[in-house]
């Protein structure tokens, strides 16, 4: 029961009214519509989507928010800010966003989408994608007339910036790389602390080691990209140009994926560090080493 001159905000507006005949309170149908639509559909007090899923193969899941359960997906499912997408092992997936960027995700892959913003009128766009392991493709089709790149994809090592074009981030455990294929993307180190960029062409390649700058960019041959699609679709680490290496024979001087180790993790097969001679240094972590015990000094004692 509430009282007539209750100072109760609601007992005024046209939410609640009180009959003083019976004296009980009545939901005004304006109140009454929002909660049976509230009721009808819940999604509505939820956030927007901003894109949905166009492709889905295999077993694909939803982390909602980023949470457990995951939710197993289906096209046509809507994607949130905020939430993480997981692919298995023979399993792909491919976000559509409200622009038509397309995101393209291999096998064994985990990415979460942490914002999204597109204003067609005002030809405006935020987009911040986050890659915790695995490969994507992103292809931007519109291009907005933006003083500073509107599309963010990030790694463990590395932040790429686009405006339009197509190109392909791979995660390595120390290294990410990055091949563009059409249009123009600016790569940097995730830590600001760490200068250096670079802005690759069409048909070019680079790689950000962890602690360490973009090398400078390397031609790309079609061979590569041909290899990326393929481990785009069945998950499968082909060798790009034959050698893990862009440009084909006598190109890049960057080693294989598979000679990079952990920096400062001893190599398990061979038992050594691995040699340093390669672009991508490994960081050397020199051995704690405890100095052993001087004996204290004894008096010297001047002769009788």
């Amino acid at each position: 029961m509430v009282a007539a001159d209750s100072s109760w905000p609601f007992t005024r507006g046209f939410f609640l009214k009180i009959s003083k005949n019976k004296g009980k309170i009545k939901m005004s149908s304006f109140f009454f519509a929002f909660l049976v639509l509230l009721l009808a559909f819940p999604g509505v007090a939820q956030a927007a989507a901003v894109g949905k899923f166009t492709q889905v193969a295999g077993e694909v899941d939803l982390l909602k928010q980023g949470k457990l359960p995951g939710v197993p997906v289906k096209v046509g499912d809507g994607v949130e800010p905020g939430d993480v997408v997981r692919t298995k092992s023979q399993s792909r997936a491919q976000i559509t966003f409200m622009d038509d960027t397309t995101l393209t995700i291999s096998p064994g892959s985990r990415v979460a989408v942490e914002s999204y913003m597109y204003d067609a009128e005002k030809k405006q766009r935020h987009g911040v994608v986050q890659v915790f392991y695995g490969m994507v493709e992103t292809v931007v089709n519109k291009i907005l007339q933006a003083e500073k790149p509107d599309i963010l994809l990030k790694t463990h090592t590395a932040i790429m910036g686009v405006r339009g074009t197509k190109w392909y981030a791979v995660l390595h455990p120390i290294a990410t790389d990055v091949y563009n294929e059409v249009g123009k993307v600016c790569v940097s180190n995730s830590f600001a602390e760490v200068t250096g960029e670079v802005c690759l062409k069409a048909m070019e390649f680079t790689r950000v080691g962890f602690n360490m700058p973009p090398t400078v960019p390397t031609p790309a041959t079609r061979q590569d990209f041909l290899l990326l699609q393929k481990q785009l679709a069945t998950g499968a680490k082909g060798e790009a140009s034959g050698r893990g290496l862009p440009g084909g024979a006598g190109g890049s001087l960057l080693p294989p994926m598979s000679q990079l180790q952990t920096p400062g993790i001893v190599n398990p097969d061979i038992g050594k560090p691995v040699p340093p001679q390669s672009i991508l240094p490994v960081i050397a972590v020199p051995p704690k080493v405890t100095p052993a015990p001087q004996p204290a000094p004894q008096p010297v004692f001047p002769p009788r």
